[in-house]
């Protein structure tokens, strides 16, 4: 007898009729409460994880996603497909130790090929920079955009206004403008914060000058160009204050001299 018509041949022994209920397969009904002290056991043998191979070749971990895949397809090629003996196997419902070895030898080669492999280590080591030097931006535009909110950016910097996106190519807004009245570059910020409906709106519309990467202190009056203008009024002012002290004093040294002259002169013509 078949295990389905089996099971058609026991199904009245396991009918059950209640008050109020429609008769019903009490193997049908399963116990889902799952006591206290349960512990879930784990299955000795595990599938593998399976690289794919990677689409985004911008990507930070582009290049060690394709080793990896590419050494996995090689491994399989080698050895066999590791995930389909596992399927088989637990189909058969038996643990065989011969799986769990070979389990064993797969990460132990792969371990190996991420310690020994120049170029894998390559790789890591390019990803490392990269990553570093990623969140060293991110900590930056952090830093740029609460100044912005605080009106305390005086300045920026080219290299950062470039790495921040403040500079596109061809842009109307976002390129390096001069201005007229002082002759000196400057730049708007390419930052936005989105509101609760999802619009974008910029962090400031005010530009900010390029130079070094200055940021003032949270109570300071003035920021951005405004700040960099008068800066600029107060350096031409102390140097035109100290041209005519310089011209003052040339004026009374020359004044004192021709005095000098005057009265040995006259002290001649006495004698």
């Amino acid at each position: 007898m078949s295990s389905e018509a089996k099971y058609r041949e026991d199904t009245r022994k396991y009918m059950v009729t209640e008050r109020g209920r429609m008769p019903y397969d009490s193997r049908l009904v399963e116990e889902t409460r799952v006591p206290d002290d349960y512990v879930p056991t784990k299955d000795k043998i595990q599938f593998v994880e399976v690289y794919d191979m990677p689409t985004d070749n911008k990507s930070l971990s582009y290049d060690l996603q394709r080793l990896d895949y590419e050494w996995q397809q090689k491994w399989f090629q080698s050895n066999g497909d590791l995930n389909i003996r596992i399927k088989i196997r637990k189909n058969n419902g038996s643990d065989d130790p011969t799986i769990l070895t070979q389990i064993q030898k797969y990460r132990s080669d792969l371990g190996d090929f991420h310690r020994n492999d120049e170029t894998y280590k390559l790789a890591l080591e390019e990803f490392n920079r990269k990553h570093a030097e990623q969140n060293k931006l991110f900590r930056k535009r952090e830093d740029i955009r609460k100044s912005l909110e605080e009106k305390t950016l005086h300045s920026i910097s080219h290299d950062d206004a470039n790495k921040l996106g403040w500079i596109v190519e061809n842009d109307p807004k976002y390129k390096i403008h001069t201005s007229s009245k002082h002759n000196t570059q400057y730049v708007y910020p390419n930052e936005f914060r989105e509101k609760w409906t999802g619009e974008k709106v910029p962090l400031s519309d005010k530009s900010i000058w390029l130079g070094k990467t200055i940021i003032g202190e949270k109570n300071a009056k003035h920021g951005g160009k405004q700040y960099k203008s008068k800066k600029m009024k107060k350096s031409k002012k102390m140097k035109k204050s100290k041209k005519t002290k310089k011209s003052k004093k040339m004026k009374t040294k020359q004044k004192s001299k021709s005095n000098t002259k005057k009265t040995k002169k006259s002290k001649k013509i006495k004698k």
